[in-house]
């Protein structure tokens, strides 16, 4: 019998930032969006738990983006006006 694990990279829009600049890539002016991406263990092709993450900060045109903490995209992320 064969165990099949490994890592499985992933990507998470969280949403628009609040943040409202010109990127040093595009020179856009534009909200940035912020993003979660990490991996994942996995074990016979199931993601099971998540190994590593890192927030960033990116351009929606572009895709140029600086990494960020956690606590700074908690600040960054646009309130929901619904609740």
């Amino acid at each position: 019998m064969f165990i099949v694990w490994g890592t499985r990279g992933y990507e998470k829009l969280l949403g628009k930032s609040v943040v409202y600049r010109e990127c040093p890539n595009c020179h856009n002016t534009n909200n940035y969006i912020i993003k979660k991406i990490g991996s994942k263990f996995a074990l016979f092709w199931i993601p099971l738990f998540t190994i590593s993450s890192k927030y960033y900060m990116i351009c929606p045109i572009c895709n140029h983006g600086t990494e960020i903490t956690k606590e700074q995209a908690k600040e960054y992320l646009v309130e929901d006006e619904a609740k």
